[in-house]
């Protein structure tokens, strides 16, 4: 009656169902390895930072000799010795 129109279920559920396919996966292995999925886009990056662009947020590793493994659109692995993730 007054304000915003509530959201059916129906509606709230694409809504998050459309945001998942947009979520990123983030797997440690101790603190020498990290694989990340969905991870968006890589920005800039050297042995100490390395800077993603996630949807909705950026993640920030930092640490020594950090080193991207490998990388394709869709996941990569950063090794090195990782100190932080900041997000």
């Amino acid at each position: 009656m007054f304000g915003k129109k509530k959201k059916s279920r129906d509606e709230s559920e694409k809504s998050l169902f459309r945001d998942a396919g947009k979520a990123f996966v983030c797997t440690m292995n101790g603190r020498g390895e990290m694989q990340i999925e969905n991870y968006g886009s890589l920005g800039d990056y050297d042995e100490g930072k390395i800077i993603l662009h996630c949807h909705k947020c950026t993640m920030t590793i930092e640490g020594e000799k950090l080193q991207i493994a490998y990388f394709t659109d869709i996941d990569m692995r950063i090794t090195g010795k990782i100190r932080s993730v900041h997000f």
